[in-house]
């Protein structure tokens, strides 16, 4: 097994780039970590498709991985880097096999983890593809954040048939009126392909209803 050894993960269920870090995350000093060189189809297919791990790659790599901690060393049971010489990614995984968290490195490690790479092997994974990930390509952290509270507002709205209300916040920020058969069908529309100030000033308006109650 290789391993890198002192740098920094920050594992969430999306992959964040690291100026979308922030002071709430759970920043993990790791002391080693497995890496593997791997082709780019195989890279690409564990970071775009949800994803089970052999068992024989779970056993190898059970604790292998080290964590700094106030009171010692901790281990986090599966986890490994990945990098086809060109992108860098950390995973988690459950004991199942499916990736439970990403992480980008910071840019020193992963330069390291680039150059270290150049001293492997390239490797095969093997994995069962369930189907594709989900991720908000092209969407911030933050507007990604935004278009989660939005739905869950507008769920419950719907979840109490409080369709006037739908109505009057679909009329006044995005100036068009909305058909009761097509109500949910549209709403949902308009947020997967359209993205400009309305949602946050819809945001603040749904945030400031939020906190008056």
């Amino acid at each position: 097994m290789n391993y890198i050894y002192d740098i920094f993960l920050n594992y969430n269920n999306i992959i964040y780039d690291i100026f979308e870090w922030n002071k709430n995350d759970k920043i993990l000093h790791i002391r080693k970590i497995p890496v593997f060189l791997l082709n780019t189809n195989n890279l690409y297919d564990l970071i775009n498709n949800r994803v089970v791990i052999s068992k024989d790659l779970l056993v190898k790599l059970y604790k292998k991985t080290e964590v700094f901690a106030s009171r010692g060393i901790q281990y986090l049971d599966y986890a490994f880097i990945a990098t086809d010489r060109n992108d860098v990614v950390a995973f988690k995984l459950n004991k199942n096999g499916s990736i439970i968290g990403y992480s980008r490195l910071l840019l020193d490690g992963e330069v390291e983890v680039i150059d270290y790479s150049r001293t492997l092997s390239s490797q095969v994974i093997e994995y069962k593809i369930l189907g594709k990930n989900s991720f908000e390509r092209f969407k911030t952290r933050n507007e990604v954040y935004i278009k989660k509270f939005i739905c869950e507002k507008l769920n419950k709205m719907l979840e109490n048939k409080e369709f006037h209300k739908v109505k009057f916040l679909y009329l006044e920020f995005f100036n068009k009126e909305i058909n009761d058969n097509t109500l949910i069908e549209e709403i949902y529309q308009e947020l997967d392909n359209n993205w400009d100030n309305s949602y946050i000033k819809l945001y603040d308006f749904l945030k400031m209803m939020t906190i008056k109650r």
